[in-house]
């Protein structure tokens, strides 16, 4: 008695003698075990693999190996874990920088037990005095008593040096100021003039941080 087999869904139905046949061509790769069949006393089409006569042949025919990984897929996430590595070294470069510029502290030499005290008749001559205080919540920053925006800064300091010729500055910071304004102070002194030397050759600092 004939067995029908045909494509799942499909309308095209192939007749073949035997359920060894259904088997052979299962086996062979002709059919999928989704593909459906009747046999001569089933009343409705059922997948091959849900099949009792198919259904243990089946379940041991592996299934078809993908034709080759996909090239058109790009992984993210080692090109991820890369940027995030270098975003966290330059936010410690950078942060270590600052520090390092804002806490600039010389070393002693043997012959000098701690720093010497300088006076300023010594030193009037070549420095100016820039200093930074909390008034409430505001900052007040002073180039040699004239009381400067943040955003001014540097004008001002430019302004000092070519009209004094004073090049070293004396910085004089309360302890709760923000990093930002005593970055920007240092910042403006590491600006060069018209011939390309720094307008600040020496920074004298006397913090007030504790």
């Amino acid at each position: 008695m004939a067995w029908f087999v045909r494509q799942e869904g499909s309308p095209k139905i192939l007749s073949l003698p035997s359920a060894a046949h259904v088997l052979s061509g299962l086996r062979d790769g002709h059919w999928l075990p989704t593909d459906e069949v009747r046999g001569p006393t089933d009343d409705k089409w059922l997948p091959i693999e849900s099949h009792p006569t198919f259904a243990d042949a089946a379940y041991e025919i592996e299934p078809p190996k993908p034709e080759g990984p996909d090239e058109t897929h790009l992984d993210m996430n080692p090109l991820i874990d890369v940027c995030l590595v270098l975003l966290i070294f330059f936010i410690l470069t950078i942060t270590y920088a600052s520090l390092e510029r804002a806490i600039s502290i010389p070393e002693d030499t043997p012959e000098q037990k701690g720093p010497q005290r300088v006076e300023w008749k010594d030193i009037k001559d070549r420095v100016f005095l820039v200093t930074a205080r909390m008034d409430g919540d505001k900052t007040v920053v002073r180039v040699e008593k004239k009381e400067v925006p943040v955003d001014q800064i540097a004008a001002e300091i430019k302004h000092i040096v070519e009209s004094t010729g004073r090049r070293e500055m004396v910085l004089d910071i309360d302890k709760d100021v923000p990093w930002g304004v005593e970055t920007a102070i240092l910042d403006a002194a590491a600006a060069k003039d018209r011939n390309g030397n720094r307008l600040v050759h020496n920074v004298i600092n006397n913090y007030r941080r504790k």
